[in-house]
């Protein structure tokens, strides 16, 4: 029997529900900053596209890379990786 590669389903599901969480706080994040994806890119030393991409969250994001757009925007990454909690009948 062949080992099995790459990380079991259940922690890829949750991979991609982190990747989709820290895509939409960032680019709320970047918003409230009042920072275009240009202005973040350069802040962060990354391309716009990278930028783009991540806030779609099209990539897995390095942890360094992770505080570098948590530093640029102005917020600690773990507020980045916190799910807002909506509240009901607001």
């Amino acid at each position: 029997m062949k080992p099995r590669r790459g990380p079991a389903p259940a922690a890829r599901g949750a991979s991609a529900e982190l990747r989709i969480l820290f895509a939409a706080n960032l680019r709320k994040a970047r918003q409230k900053a009042a920072l275009s994806q240009e202005d973040l890119a350069a802040y962060a030393g990354i391309h716009q596209p990278y930028v783009s991409d991540v806030e779609r969250g099209v990539y897995n994001v390095t942890l360094e890379t992770m505080v570098n757009l948590a530093d640029a925007v102005g917020v600690d990454v773990r507020q980045l990786l916190r799910a807002r909690r909506r509240l009901s009948g607001r």
